[in-house]
Formats: structure tokens, C-alpha cells, sequence
């Protein structure tokens, strides 16, 4: 009995053994981690370019720090069942885009050194399927086609359609066919309609004919909106709200519409639109859900801030001018008919300010509102100070969600002082020479347009602002301001943005040849440029403070004085790094501009830039943002160098600390 033990291990040993080192060989050859892909290349493809193919397979090469270290884990391991898979993605992709006969095959090919492999996949187009006839059916009676024919959104829906005669058949086109003429049938009021897309290929002439039914159904107009959850605000306000109309057409873009606008009103925190089970019939029942945030609010907010504003160096004896809180009450639904009033607070060593205001949400129509807030503010700049109180009233208008316009009246009555009476200081020379009280009265436009804006990644921004004051007579100054804010970001890769920024200002037909600091323009800081500190970019002027001790040398203020144009830019490159730390991410930028007396002085003073980096960190409340900015050419002003009185010249650089990107 022990001898056929010992004969059955010894059997069983041998057999494990063996299938172990099958099953080795088996997985080296299909697995074979001695080499990696370096590159992926591909060949023979005329139509698509590289990089749009390689979206749609697995195997990619290193990223670029894995191939700068280099290390024996850069790259994929070599799966030829992977391999064989991607080969079929490639060739479905080309079937999907017009080309039934292409044909992908692979080669590995060595690289710089034996372990580095290069993938290339080899593509054979051959000849596309090209469209030969489109047919659209309407499948209805002859009104409802003679509504449908004539309709100018239908017509410019079919005149855009992919689907038409010399043109490749793609059939990745089917289902944009199908959505664009469903979405334009449902928005003239056939909500019930259906498209089908049938093709008729000819695989000798590589041809097809494309027959797209349309089956409307009935046309169907809005019977009754039933709300529910509604407590406070009244059924014909939230009607008014939605924008709908009893009897009108159906319109699924108007319903999206309808449910943004109840949701974007403040008295509520939910707003859905549903439609209820019913007969398919011309008529329609509508169900709006919303549910009301509280009547009275209140909220108080604190924290540190204005590091760009604080002049000396931060110390243990001022750090408490960087705190700062805000509180806000807000009422809602004010009077019973949807207004709201609110009251906000701030605090902090740079500005005090105190406002009311009474929000209007419907004026002509759901895109419209009014607002009127009488305010009060004390505000301490690094060139000035000020104490304001006045009123402004705005009417405004969103055209979509993409283009906003206000038109704002102010009318303020201002102290604006020096910085010497503000610090205590006896000096002769300072800005503004004496105590001002002026009156501003004027009239300002803006605009805010947004294009293919996508979470500060890509698309553009535009914010024109025009002001125009002393058109009522009300006003101690008259002038003209003209600026805008034109920005761009695009979206290098899934983790690299490139953001752009332009500014620029003019104050034209001032009839007085000196206006109020607080009126003029100024660059430089956190959210400007950022080699320079708050409103610190630009003219200057020196005044001296002479010591009263003896052996001490006397102190020198360098103020900013402002001017009546302006151009800064920004350029900054934005890498996130989620794979060092989740939310973090760094930055480098280059910043530019300069302020001018006139615009027609721009020769007197050139360009002026700043270069650094800095680094964000995600968080709920937004990026927090540490900046590092260097003076690339700055004036002995700018390093507070002053001839026979100060002849050490300040640092270039300076620290910016920020929450949300600064731009």
C-alpha cells in the first residue's frame, strides 16, 4: 500500500509539473512581459488621422514622464488577443464612417532596444459607399404635411441633414438623422412623431439610397399644467413663470426652457416637468413638481483674504486685517407675488459695505428682471480711499443661457480722501491732493456672451461694459467708458488647459482734464498681473516721508495714480495631477499690460510682464490658488528706487494667495 502511495504522488507531482509549465509557456506567448509597446503607430489610413483613430483603441504608448524615466514598467505588456481586438475596432470604425472593405492587419517592430516594441497597425481603406438618392416620406394626411413641409425650422433641419446625394454613407449617421428630425417634430408640436432611416446599398456600384419615413402622429397643444408642492407663491405666478401658454403648441424646447426658468426663480430648489400617462390625443396634460426653499434665510460666512492689498510684510501684529466675513437675510417671495428682498453685510480692514436689495424676477416676459439697491460702502485702495452711498437700479435680460445683457442707472454720492488723512500721515505731497465730493450719475451696459463654455476648459467668453455718464445732468464728471474681457480656454488634453485672456479700457470726451481715482483704471494683482500687487501696474508717483529721528533714513511711498486706458493679457497653462494627488494641479502663466494718462499717449510707457507658476488644490468651495509672479521689466518705480533718497530696491517677485482660478 505505501509503494502505490509513493508511485501515485510521484505520478500526480509530475503531472502538476508539467501543465505548470504549459500553462507558463502558453501565457509568455500570449502575455509577454519581457516586452512592452513604446509606440503606436498606424499606416495606409488617408481619410482620419492618427490621433483620431488611437481614441478608439486600447493599446497607447507611455505617457511622456514614463518615457522620460524610462523604467522597465513604461509601457503596455504585448497581448496579442488585446492586439486582435483593437485591429477589429479599427476596422468597424472605418465601416461606420463609409468604408465597408477596409482592411486593418498589425506588425510589431522592434524599437530603440529589444524591450521596446512598436505596434503598427497597417489600414487598407479601399473605396467608400457613396449616397446615391435621399427620400423623405411624410406619412400623414395632406394638412399636417403641408404644415410640416412649410415649417422653416423643419426645412432648415432637412437642408443641414449629413444624409445627402455624392456624399460617403455613414451609418454612425443614422442616429443623428433620426434625433435632429424627431427634435424638430417635437418642438412644432407633434410629440408623438417617429423617423426611421431604411438603406438600399448596391455593393457593385458601391451606392445606397436612403428612403426616411417621418410618421408625425397627432399635433397636439397644451390642455392643462397641473403643480404640485406649491405652498406659498400662487398658481398664475408660476404659471407666468414657466413661460407657457394654455392652448399653445407642444414644444419640447420650450418645456426645457419652461423647467429652467421655475428652477432658476429663488423661491425654489427643485422645478420638473413631467408628462402623465395619457391617450395619445391633440390635447396635452402637463405635471410641474417643484418644492420651495424657506421664506427667511440667513447666512454668515467668514474667512481670510486680501493678501494682495496688504502693503506691509505679514506679520503676527496684522494679520488680523486679512479677516473678513460677510452676513446675509434674504426674504423671498416679499409681498406674496415671487419678489425677494435681502440685506448683506461685509466687514473687513480694506471695505465695509452694506446693501439691500429688491429682486423683481418677471418684468416683460420670464428672462426679464429688475432690481433695485441702495447701497453704502468705505473702501481703502492703495492710491485712495473712499466712502460711497447712492443707488442702482438694473434691468436684466437673458436671451439664453449663453447671452446676458444688463442696463444699470447709478447715482452715488462720493467722499473720496486721500491715503495720508486714512494712515495718520503729514505729508504735503499725496493723491489725491485734498478731500473730493463729486456726484456720478450714469448709465451702463453689459453684455456677457458664452460659446461652447465647458467647466473653464474650452470655449470662449466676451463681457463688453460701456458707461456713460453725466447724460442726466445729475453728474459732477462726464465721460464715456468703453472696456471689455475676452477669453478663451482650450482643451490640450484630458488634463492639460490652455487659458488666454485679453483686457482693455478707454475713458473718452472727458470734459475735465483730471477725473476721481476711484473713476480711472489700474492693473496689477491677484486676478491681473501677477508679478505686481493691487492696482500697482502703471504710473506712479513718489512722495517722501522725512523722519523725525535722526540717522533714519526718511520713508518713501510710491502710489499709484491711474489713467484713462488700460490693456492687460494673461496666458496660463493649466496641468492637472490627480495621479500625485487628487483635486491638485499646477500652473504657469505669462501676464502683461500697462495703464496710460490717454489712449493717446500709449507710446509714453511700453508693455510691462510678469511670468511664474503656482499651484491649485480642489476643493468644494473652489481651487485654492497659490501664485508666484516675477517683474520681468519693471520701472525703478515699480522697485520703489528713488535717486538720492532710496537706493535699495525691493524684491521682483511677489506671492499671491486666492480661492478660484484667476480667471
Amino acid at each position: 500500500m505505501l509503494q502505490i502511495n509513493y508511485q501515485h504522488t510521484v505520478l500526480f507531482s509530475a503531472l502538476f509539473w508539467l501543465m505548470l509549465v504549459l500553462h507558463i509557456n502558453v501565457f509568455a506567448q500570449g502575455n509577454d512581459n519581457s516586452r512592452r509597446i513604446w509606440n503606436v503607430e498606424i499606416e495606409g489610413n488617408e481619410r482620419y488621422e492618427d490621433l483620431v483613430i488611437k481614441r478608439y483603441i486600447a493599446n497607447q504608448r507611455p505617457s511622456f514622464w514614463k518615457r522620460v524615466v524610462g523604467s522597465e514598467e513604461s509601457g503596455m505588456t504585448i497581448d496579442e488577443f488585446e492586439i486582435r481586438k483593437d485591429v477589429i475596432r479599427i476596422q468597424r470604425f472605418y465601416e461606420r464612417r463609409g468604408y465597408p472593405r477596409a482592411k486593418v492587419t498589425y506588425e510589431l517592430r522592434d524599437g530603440s532596444t529589444p524591450d521596446r516594441m512598436i505596434l503598427v497597425f497597417l489600414v487598407v481603406e479601399n473605396n467608400p459607399i457613396r449616397i446615391n438618392k435621399v427620400e423623405i416620406l411624410i406619412n400623414s394626411n395632406s394638412q399636417y404635411k403641408a404644415d410640416i413641409s412649410n415649417n422653416q425650422e423643419y426645412k432648415r433641419v432637412i437642408s443641414k441633414l449629413p444624409f445627402r446625394s455624392g456624399r460617403r454613407y455613414q451609418t454612425i449617421e443614422e442616429a443623428e438623422v433620426i434625433g435632429s428630425l424627431n427634435r424638430v417634430m417635437k418642438n412644432i408640436g407633434y410629440i408623438y412623431a417617429n423617423v426611421s432611416v431604411e438603406a438600399e446599398i448596391d455593393s457593385v456600384q458601391n451606392q445606397v439610397n436612403i428612403s426616411i419615413t417621418n410618421n408625425p402622429g397627432p399635433r397636439t397643444r397644451i390642455n392643462s399644467l397641473e403643480i404640485e408642492g406649491a405652498e406659498t407663491l400662487d398658481y398664475r405666478f408660476i404659471l407666468r413663470e414657466t413661460g407657457l401658454r394654455l392652448g399653445e403648441l407642444y414644444s419640447e424646447e420650450k418645456l426645457r426652457e419652461a423647467q429652467r426658468e421655475v428652477f432658476k426663480h429663488h423661491l425654489f430648489r427643485l422645478a420638473l416637468i413631467s408628462i402623465p400617462d395619457q391617450p395619445r390625443d391633440s390635447t396635452l396634460d402637463l405635471r410641474l413638481r417643484v418644492k420651495e426653499l424657506p421664506l427667511r434665510s440667513f447666512r454668515v460666512r467668514g474667512g481670510v483674504g486680501d493678501f494682495d492689498r496688504l502693503e506691509e510684510s505679514l506679520a503676527i501684529d496684522n494679520f488680523w486685517k486679512l479677516f473678513r466675513t460677510q452676513a446675509t437675510w434674504v426674504y423671498r417671495n416679499y409681498g406674496g407675488k415671487g419678489t425677494q428682498f435681502s440685506t448683506t453685510l461685509k466687514l473687513s480692514y480694506f471695505e465695509k459695505f452694506f446693501s439691500t436689495e429688491f429682486l423683481f424676477p418677471y418684468v416683460f416676459n420670464t428672462k426679464s428682471s429688475f432690481t433695485v439697491s441702495p447701497f453704502i460702502e468705505n473702501r481703502f485702495e492703495p492710491a485712495y480711499s473712499i466712502t460711497t452711498g447712492g443707488i442702482i437700479n438694473s434691468l436684466g435680460y437673458e436671451y439664453n443661457r449663453n447671452l446676458t445683457g444688463t442696463i444699470s442707472y447709478e447715482f452715488a454720492i462720493n467722499n473720496e480722501y486721500d491715503i495720508a488723512n486714512e494712515r495718520n500721515l503729514e505729508v504735503t505731497e499725496i493723491l489725491p491732493d485734498s478731500v473730493l465730493n463729486y456726484n456720478i450719475s450714469s448709465i451702463s451696459f453689459n453684455l456677457y456672451y458664452a460659446n461652447g463654455l465647458s467647466r473653464g476648459r474650452k470655449g470662449w467668453i466676451v463681457q463688453p461694459y460701456v458707461e456713460l455718464s453725466g447724460l442726466l445732468g445729475e453728474s459732477t464728471f462726464s465721460f464715456q467708458k468703453l472696456a471689455f474681457d475676452v477669453r478663451k480656454y482650450t482643451e490640450l488634453s484630458n488634463k492639460l488647459v490652455l487659458a488666454t485672456r485679453v483686457q482693455a479700457g478707454s475713458i473718452y470726451f472727458a470734459k475735465q482734464d483730471s477725473l476721481p481715482a476711484d473713476i480711472e483704471f489700474y492693473a496689477g494683482g491677484t486676478n491681473s498681473v501677477r508679478g505686481y500687487r493691487r492696482n500697482d501696474l502703471g504710473p506712479k508717483r513718489a512722495f517722501v516721508i522725512e523722519s523725525e529721528t535722526p540717522n533714519t533714513p526718511d520713508q518713501v511711498n510710491f502710489v499709484p495714480v491711474g489713467g484713462k486706458a488700460f490693456l492687460t493679457f494673461n496666458v496660463e497653462l493649466r496641468q492637472q495631477l490627480d495621479q500625485v494627488l487628487r483635486g491638485f494641479g499646477v500652473a504657469a502663466f505669462l501676464d502683461g499690460g500697462q495703464v496710460w494718462s490717454t489712449i493717446r499717449r500709449l507710446e509714453d510707457r511700453e508693455l510691462q510682464f510678469s511670468t511664474g507658476a503656482g499651484v491649485r488644490y480642489q476643493t468644494p468651495i473652489g481651487p485654492i490658488r497659490i501664485d508666484f509672479g516675477y517683474k520681468l521689466n519693471p520701472t525703478d518705480f515699480d522697485l520703489e528706487l528713488l535717486p538720492g533718497v532710496n537706493d535699495k530696491a525691493s524684491r521682483r517677485w511677489r506671492i499671491h494667495f486666492s480661492i478660484g482660478q484667476a480667471f
